[in-house]
Parts: C-alpha cells; structure tokens; sequence
C-alpha cells in the first residue's frame, strides 16, 4: 500500500482502488510544490548509496551494502577464527541481536568495553585492533564507485537544478562517507562547494559556505547574478577523503585528498559509536552541524529527508528545533513503522509529511523495492523534467558561450 501522511492523515486513503501510477502522480503533484519553496534543503542517509535491482534469480543489491548484509559479511567473512573466540570469552555475541545485522551496536560495545579496559588499567591492544580493523571494513565499503548508483544520483541532481533560478540555491547535507554526490555533481558540470578551498591542495573553510558563483552580466554597471547550476553540500559525518593534516600552519587542518587510503588516526569519518553526539562538537563538525540547524532555522523552510532512519540523536536533536518554527516543515521519505519515524507520525503534525509503501519481506529479503527508496523516489516521485525547459536550458547555455 502506498501512503502519503500528513500529519496522521493518508490523504491517499480515499483513492486506495486506484493503481498505483496514479496515486504516484498525485504524490508528484504534490512534492511539485515543495521543490517551488523559497529555502530547500535534502538530508541524504546511508539508504540512498545502494539499491535493490531484481536479476533472473533474485534479487541484487548494487552499490554500498545497507547495515544488515554488511554486517553478516564482516562477522561470517572478515572476522578471523581467534577474533571470534575473543569476543565470545567478553561475551560479545556478534550472532546475537542486537549486533547480528547491526555493525553500530557492534562498534558502541567494542569502545564500551575498551573504555572499562583502560579504566581498569588491563592491556586494550587486541581491543583496539579489532575496533580499527571494522572501521577500515566501513572505510573499505564506502570507497567504491557503482555507475549505477551514479545514475540515480545524477538523475535526482538533473532534476533538482531546475527549480525556480530565483529561488535560494539547494542545501545537500548528507551522513554518507561515500563520493556519490560529488562524483554525479561533477560529471554532470555542475559547480558546488562542500566547504572546501584551493586548488592543489584543498583545507577545509567553512566561510566558502557563504559564497556562490556568480557570473558577470554587464560590466559598465558592475552587475551580477548567481549562476544557476548551483549546490551546497554538507558531509556532516565528515568523508573517505578528509584527513587530518597537522603539518599544515592552518587554522583549520582538514586536507581533503584525491585518493583516499584508510588511515586510523587522521580519516575524518564519524563511525557509529555512542560519543557519536559527542564526536560531533569538534571541528569540522561543529562548523557543518551549525550550518545544519542555521539552514533549518530560516523561515519558510522545508527538509526533505531521504535514506534517513532517525538514528543519529545531534541531528534529531536539530530537526526537532526545527519543527518549533511554524513555517517549517519536514517530509520523510521513508517508513513510517520505522521506530523513530514512528515517533514523528505520533506527533499529528501536517506539518510532518511521511511518504512511502509498505515493505514486503520474505526470508529477511524485500519482496519488491518500496516507493520510498531513493531510485523509485528520484523515478516516480520528483517531478519529470519538460522537454520544452530542457531545450529553453540549452538555448541559454548556446548563449551564454556565445557571449
């Protein structure tokens, strides 16, 4: 069943005969108008790097694995026999819940359990060793390329550029560590920043957030306008390609590299640990969750969010601020059983929308892709791109180089 909440409200309810393309275009007709606002911005989630796509035998899952199968492969595959053992004699039942399927709980108890080792004075290095070597199998996961997964993302970014070029430019912010967005962003030609400046080598500057690419329309009279292919991304979890550069006489000694390499000490990823939160207050990330709750904090606002499951409490906690300000409003693109979208649903707020399917499962496996994953989201739910505008972009670019 699709559903389209606002607040507890399916305003699909009274049309649950229809077929499905058309309730798929009444949601489109409606997320039309969000894309039409005056201060957009997406929360892009560790959901949106994979997708199922369905092959003469089963099912596939193309691009970054999502947390259950990465899981199943670093305890079955990775983890050696004495590690096992290990963890069994602590009584880290890794084939257990709530760790089976879930390397974030698996990763807060191994620091719990170093942070008691080193408090009761005992010896931390096989500990430490294990904690290192899942971090590098995330770093690992989250540093691959899949064309297809690209196509879905420059396919969102096509369609997202052509909003109104009077309206504020689009905020991206995103917890993946992965290159999808900058990688589609970049074959696409368009122009973004991430915070990021230099040329031949890049320090982290959140000033440059404040900034846009202008181009110069008449020069007698000094006058400018942003250029319309434009985007602000924000890695709020930091990424595979930020390090720590000490070396560096810079205020702030974020590098970002070309091509990245796991490093325990200086990567600048946030993993999945309990000081999560606590992570968060250092720099760069004090920097990019400040422009986080200062985008959220603008009148007539909208956060659409995407792949998102509610599960990091610092953004949470921001959103929930957010929703303070009665011109804000908040679309999930999501479940709304998941236990922390359910918290939203059970608020009644219209200002909360909630767009979905309901989930199918077989055998722990999705039976068919819902609405709500990212490539039938991008496919199905964001508004088609008219031949016409696409030929009127053409014609201003022509122009444009024509001078």
């Amino acid at each position: 069943m699709i559903y389209f909440y606002k607040g507890k409200k399916n305003i699909l309810e009274e049309n649950q005969k229809e077929l499905s393309e058309a309730k798929n275009k009444q949601i489109q007709k409606e997320f039309s108008k969000v894309l039409d606002v005056q201060n957009l911005s997406f929360l892009i989630g560790a959901g949106c790097s994979s997708f199922e796509k369905k092959t003469i035998l089963k099912r596939k899952e193309i691009g970054i694995p999502t947390m259950y199968p990465m899981a199943k492969e670093y305890y079955f595959k990775v983890l050696s026999k004495k590690e096992k053992q290990y963890l069994i004699k602590n009584k880290i039942y890794f084939y257990r819940k709530p760790f089976l399927g879930n390397l974030e709980k698996f990763l807060e108890v191994l620091y719990a359990y170093k942070f008691l080792l080193k408090n009761q004075g005992k010896d931390t290095n096989e500990i430490s060793e294990l904690i290192n070597k899942t971090k590098e199998f995330i770093f690992n996961k989250c540093n691959k390329k899949s064309n297809e997964v690209i196509e879905i993302y420059k396919k969102f970014y096509r369609k997202l550029l052509y909003r109104d070029n009077n309206l504020t430019k689009t905020n991206i912010f995103t917890t993946n560590y992965d290159l999808f967005n900058e990688i589609a962003l970049e074959q696409l030609g368009v122009i973004y920043t991430n915070g990021f400046t230099g040329f031949v080598e890049r320090y982290f500057n959140p000033s440059s957030f404040n900034y846009a690419y202008a181009e110069q329309l008449d020069l007698s009279n000094k006058k400018w306008n942003v250029i319309d292919n434009f985007i602000y991304l924000y890695k709020l979890h930091g990424s595979i390609t930020w390090i720590e550069d000490e070396e560096v006489n810079m205020l702030f000694k974020i590098k970002e590299i070309q091509n990245p390499q796991f490093n325990a000490e200086n990567n600048y990823m946030i993993y999945p640990t309990p000081m999560k939160q606590n992570s968060s207050f250092g720099s760069p990330y004090s920097d990019l969750f400040r422009e986080f709750q200062k985008k959220l904090m603008q009148n007539n606002n909208v956060l659409v969010t995407i792949g998102y499951s509610f599960s990091d409490e610092h953004i949470n906690n921001l959103i929930y601020q957010a929703l303070t300000i009665p011109t804000f409003r908040l679309v999930i693109i999501g479940n709304y059983k998941n236990n922390n979208i359910k918290k939203l649903y059970s608020l009644d707020d219209p200002r909360i929308w909630i767009i979905g399917e309901e989930e199918k499962w077989k055998n722990r496996k999705l039976k068919e892709t819902p609405l709500h994953f990212f490539n039938r989201f991008v496919n199905e739910i964001m508004p088609e791109i008219k031949e016409e505008e696409i030929e009127e972009k053409i014609k201003q670019i022509s122009e444009l180089f024509k001078g």
